[in-house]
């Protein structure tokens, strides 16, 4: 029985090319299931804005309001960040040492507790 002639190139490259994920700005994936009514709502507002679909779902999520009803899993990790957010602050001696990622969960647990108790800031 004779060999098979495979040109060079085809065995080259068998294994599929990966993605430079080390170089890609964004290499996290977020995903959510919605209605057909609900994604005909969210695509109609996305064209409205003009936006590319990944800047507006980034900035929707991170620069609108926040509503939420308060209920026992909301308060334990409520409880849990700010357990996080004071042992961060008792350990720093300076300003300069401040975690940014801290300090936006104790501004995200502000306004969920204003949307809670109904307060204006």
């Amino acid at each position: 029985m004779g060999k098979i002639f495979r040109r060079d190139t085809l065995v080259a490259n068998t294994a599929p090319k990966k993605k430079d994920e080390k170089a890609r700005k964004r290499n996290i994936i977020l995903n959510f299931r919605v209605s057909q009514e609900e994604k005909d709502m969210i695509e109609n507002r996305i064209a409205l804005s003009g936006l590319p679909k990944a800047e507006y779902f980034i900035s929707s999520c991170l620069h609108n309001e926040i509503h939420t009803t308060g209920n026992i899993r909301t308060f334990d990790e409520i409880k849990r960040q700010m357990k996080q957010v004071d042992e961060h602050l008792c350990s720093i001696q300076s300003a300069e040492e401040l975690d940014l990622e801290r300090l936006e969960s104790l501004r995200t647990i502000v306004e969920i507790l204003n949307s809670i108790y109904g307060k204006e800031e």
